[in-house]
């Protein structure tokens, strides 16, 4: 065989990239750093964006500061403007990207699982503009959901256009999630332990780096253009104080907030099943059906709860000034609420069902917020309780809301490290750390005694795919050819005799040979064959190797990654395969090179 010569102009980008860096002295892997970068900033860029698109929509409906919007406290808009907005959603998402109805983030981890983590570049401009008109037209749901949906597709966009290999480009996938946290709610730390808690699942130091670079870049490029990175809901220090005798309060607020968290997941599912099974309309309405309830629970909030909101209903939106309400937070002025117990139960239950409305039809937007909201009430209404039964001295509710929000968080999408995190840093405020570690470690522990799934798992698990499982999967994924392969090959033409194969096998620990002709590749003559050969012993002198030859087992690159290697071992039957670069053999990967990886790889994680 000859060697294939390729210009350097006519490499693809990757390869170029990984010349122009072996020259200074970085591994491949560095690599990632540089493509991790690149995310964090475009994604930066992107939440910026859709941040935007979000306020227009928003004040062209209900106001702002300098703007008056259509609503004005007429009721029948809280009908329409909702409607219009998810007549508009129903024709994107059906027309242009199906994958950008629901809350996101399952759609993102299904295409780690099963797609190669690729996503269609055309997702993310479809979320951007379908979850800006679902929230800023009164939909109930939160911008995260949409911005790691956005950031993962801009990660698998910028990974495919480089041509990433395989086993990398889940973890640009989860640079993009993470840097679409960290820029969204001024969270870097965040953002990374949510990509590695819901997505990765796999903490090392070739996953965890690219990752926090991603993160960073995305939190700084959105300070550089905004000129700030303020807490979203800044708490003075001297506003939360947590004491000894407080701290089986916390826990039992923990338990507490288990409930309503596993109620409102299955809430959202029962919703879900609604429209996808019972409801027989154009997928293109049902948001509109959703958005048309959603109105109905809005002005029931105002008629019957005296709803506070100088706007459109608290349950509507994202509902961050409620919730900056809750928790005493200083960007919502001296403002002060009052709330009795009733009003807050039915908070809690109508921002649920005004939630489910939204995205159990097809709207579009996350659920993180919304389980902020959950946490924030019933925290509040437990303080409160403790408050007017003066069981401890000094109780404040907005200190139990501000807990109660990490602990709905971690009860509903089974990540307490990243619920922990993006409270903290949402708020900057220390004093909190402790109570929260409390209250979240017995939520999320009662939850899942509840109920198994996360609200994000019980949707692939609805659709037969069992993540867990995929995710020890991915390890070998991570994992290239090149890593596992032995330089010891042998090779043998089509026309060597049998009995002279049988010689050079003796002394090997494997018997497998790359059988070529005229210098090229034929397939592989491997052990079994040769056994079967030798129980017929008669017939081996006059055999020659290539009728005994395997014409279907392909040549493997160093870049293929260990999970299609294992297929592979499966489809044809066979326990090696051999490795090719530019037309050359360079070695052999074994079904015993891979396990012994693969327990390697487990027993390091």
């Amino acid at each position: 065989m000859s060697k294939i010569k390729i210009h350097y102009s006519e490499l693809p980008v990757m390869k170029k990239l990984q010349k122009f860096f072996s020259k200074l002295g970085f591994k491949e892997d560095s690599l990632l750093i540089v493509i991790a970068l690149v995310i964090g900033i475009f994604t930066g860029i992107g939440s910026i964006a859709f941040t935007w698109l979000i306020d227009i929509a928003h004040n062209f409906c209900y106001g702002g500061e300098d703007f008056t919007g259509i609503y004005q406290g007429k009721w029948y808009f809280l009908i329409l403007l909702p409607a219009v907005g998810a007549l508009l959603v129903g024709i994107i998402t059906y027309n242009f990207a199906r994958e950008a109805r629901g809350h996101g983030v399952p759609e993102v981890m299904d295409a780690i699982a099963r797609k190669n983590s690729i996503i269609r570049g055309r997702v993310a401009i479809a979320k951007a503009i379908s979850s800006a008109l679902t929230i800023g037209s009164g939909g109930s749901a939160g911008t995260e959901g949409p911005i790691i949906q956005i950031g993962a597709a801009l990660g698998s966009s910028i990974g495919q256009k480089i041509k990433l290999k395989k086993h990398y480009m889940s973890i640009a996938v989860g640079c993009g999630a993470a840097a679409g946290i960290s820029a969204i709610f001024h969270a870097p730390i965040a953002g990374v332990l949510f990509a590695l808690e819901v997505f990765l699942r796999n903490i090392k130091f070739k996953t965890f780096s690219p990752v926090l670079i991603a993160s960073v870049m995305s939190s700084v490029t959105v300070s550089a253009i905004l000129g700030e990175n303020s807490a979203i809901f800044p708490v003075v220090d001297s506003a939360f104080s947590f004491t000894w005798q407080e701290t089986f309060t916390y826990l039992l607020l923990g338990l507490v907030c288990a409930f309503p968290s596993v109620g409102f997941i299955k809430m959202l599912y029962f919703t879900e099943d609604l429209f996808e099974q019972k409801i027989k309309i154009h997928y293109i309405l049902k948001p509109v059906v959703g958005a048309i309830a959603l109105g109905a629970v809005g002005i029931i909030m105002i008629k019957f709860f005296g709803d506070q909101s100088p706007h459109e209903p608290s349950v509507f939106g994202n509902s961050y000034p409620m919730l900056g309400l809750f928790i005493g937070s200083s960007n919502h002025g001296d403002e002060a609420i009052t709330l009795t117990i009733i009003t807050l139960l039915g908070l809690i239950f109508m921002k649920s069902l005004a939630t489910c409305c939204t995205l159990g039809s097809g709207g579009s937007g996350g659920v993180f917020a919304p389980s902020l909201f959950v946490g924030a009430s019933t925290g509040y209404l437990f303080g409160l309780i403790l408050q007017k039964t003066q069981l401890i001295a000094g109780v404040a509710p907005e200190n139990y809301a501000l807990v109660g929000m990490a602990s709905a968080v971690a009860a509903t999408t089974h990540a307490p490290m990243a619920a922990i995190m993006i409270v903290f840093e949402m708020t900057r405020n220390y004093q909190v750390m402790l109570p929260l570690m409390l209250a979240v470690t017995i939520s999320l522990m009662i939850a899942q005694l509840l109920y198994k799934e996360s609200i994000y798992t019980l949707k692939l698990t609805r659709r037969g795919v069992d993540y867990q499982a995929l995710s020890d999967k991915a390890i070998l994924r991570s994992v290239s050819v090149g890593e596992v392969m032995h330089t010891d090959l042998l090779k043998i033409k089509y026309d060597t005799p049998l009995m002279d194969v049988i010689n050079m096998a003796i002394g090997h620990d494997y018997a497998d040979f790359i059988v070529t002709s005229n210098d090229k590749y034929i397939g592989t003559l491997n052990e079994h064959d040769l056994r079967e050969a030798l129980l017929q012993p008669e017939a081996v002198p006059l055999l020659v190797a290539g009728e005994l030859v395997r014409e279907n087992v392909p040549l493997i690159s160093t870049e293929e990654s260990m999970d299609r290697v294992l297929d592979l071992f499966a489809e044809l039957g066979v326990n090696s395969l051999p490795v090719a670069e530019d037309d050359q053999f360079i070695g052999m990967v074994t079904r015993s090179d891979l396990m012994r990886k693969y327990q390697q790889a487990l027993n390091h994680r």
